[in-house]
């Protein structure tokens, strides 16, 4: 493949560190971390992007801008409800789940103790919160480059084999000592670096100075932020979608995994994202709860729940088999993050500006 003769995995996966903003000074950041020169790095980033292989997009700590995930399965289309409207700002992902209900899922501040009212919701309903969400960032060193291009590779039990051993190199970290994740000292941020992480979620390639112009801010004010406050808030730059997932006709699997031990969860979850079948994985910091969702043809989904059934009687952790949904991933609408403001909340797909700019008149020049 012509891609991998020209883009080694190590220069993909060191796109993972980087938490600089804008499309240069993160080619720059790149050189320097990888020892190449400047316009060569930038022609190898120009060639992902004009290829469109994957769609790069930013990650970030939930718990670091005062957020939690919720998810709602229900038989209820809450879309048609009118008491439950004033929560659709808070929307993250919408999908069908197979064969009759609807996928939600919510960004709420993460004191809420629960779903406030009136949204009331009945029938055949699971609620799951989670705190932490982790995005893919597949190991193309243990997998290959070709894993994201080809079913043969990505949906192969050898590439199932090597997850195995990778999740029992993470959990048996935790006895040697190693901490999956660490908490860290809150950090201060305010509306323009949300706005800054919502705008690198749409394009994590994205400009300065497209970034600036869309927020309405001078780039002085844009580069401070990605300075002092962005790094802190983002985990660096992950994979949102590869050439491999539409072999998956359109399926996506998500499964419960619980665990006596939250850090067993936490260290099961950095593992799974590192394969190319994992799109993200989500955690409580509480109890061991975490959500794993895969991009795999339907097919597989009796595969991997029987991995995952013997991996996790080796090493401590459980599949929940009631809990188990086949989503549609092309009915899905996405959305970005909320606001600090959150009744100012826009869809991705509909950025209204001029509300934005009276938003970001409300804080400080920062």
């Amino acid at each position: 493949m012509k891609l991998s003769k020209l883009i080694r995995p190590e220069f993909l996966e060191t796109l993972y560190r980087i938490r600089t903003v804008g499309k240069y000074q993160i080619v720059k950041e790149l050189a320097k971390m990888s020892g190449e020169d400047v316009r060569s790095v930038l022609y190898k980033i120009n060639t992902l992007l004009k290829g469109k292989y994957f769609y790069f997009s930013v990650d970030y700590s939930l718990s670091e801008l005062g957020l939690k995930l919720v998810v709602v399965i229900t038989n209820k289309n809450l879309m048609t409800e009118e008491s439950s409207a004033k929560f659709m700002k808070f929307i993250k992902a919408i999908a069908y789940v197979f064969p009759n209900k609807y996928f939600y899922s919510f960004y709420m501040p993460v004191n809420m103790q629960e779903l406030p009212n009136p949204l009331k919701i009945g029938g055949e309903t699971t609620i799951v919160e989670l705190h932490e969400r982790l995005r893919n960032k597949t190991s193309f060193t243990t997998y290959g480059i070709e894993s994201a291009f080809f079913p043969e590779k990505g949906f192969s039990k050898e590439s199932f084999d090597k997850l195995e051993e990778t999740i029992g190199n993470m959990i048996s970290g935790l006895s040697r000592g190693r901490v999956c994740t660490r908490d860290k000292e809150r950090i201060v941020f305010d509306a323009v670096d949300l706005g800054i992480i919502k705008e690198l979620e749409k394009d994590a390639f994205a400009k300065q100075v497209e970034i600036a112009r869309a927020l309405g801010i001078s780039v002085g004010r844009l580069r401070r932020h990605a300075e002092s406050h962005v790094p802190y808030l983002t985990r660096g730059i992950r994979l949102m979608s590869m050439p491999l997932y539409p072999a998956a006709l359109g399926s996506s699997l998500l499964v419960l995994t619980r665990s006596s031990s939250p850090d067993i969860v936490k260290c099961l979850c950095e593992a799974l994202v590192t394969h190319p079948t994992v799109v993200s994985c989500a955690y409580r910091n509480d109890v061991g709860l975490g959500m794993v969702q895969f991009v795999v043809p339907f097919s597989m989904v009796q595969f991997v729940v029987e991995f995952l059934e013997r991996v996790g009687s080796k090493y401590g952790f459980k599949v929940s088999r009631d809990a188990l949904w086949l989503l549609n991933i092309e009915f899905g609408k996405r959305f970005t993050l909320p606001y600090k403001r959150w009744e100012e909340y826009v869809p991705k797909m509909s950025w209204n500006i001029d509300e934005l700019r009276r938003v970001f008149s409300g804080f400080g020049e920062g």
